[in-house]
């Protein structure tokens, strides 16, 4: 009897942290109805103009 409810506790547990997993790194990455997706990328775009040419040979 002890050991069939420590297997279903063990079961039980287990279901419950892999749901908390799946909606922890699945489900963000959803699009919300409502709202835009933040992306982000490595290169800034900058509505500043700041006459900075990293290739430009002075």
């Amino acid at each position: 009897m002890k050991d069939k409810f420590q297997i279903i506790l063990f079961a039980v547990l287990f279901v419950f942290v892999a749901f908390r997993l799946y909606n922890k790194y699945f489900k963000k990455d959803e699009i919300k109805p409502g709202s835009q997706k933040k992306t982000t990328s490595s290169f800034t775009s900058s509505s500043k103009d700041d006459d900075y040419e990293p290739y430009a040979k002075k």
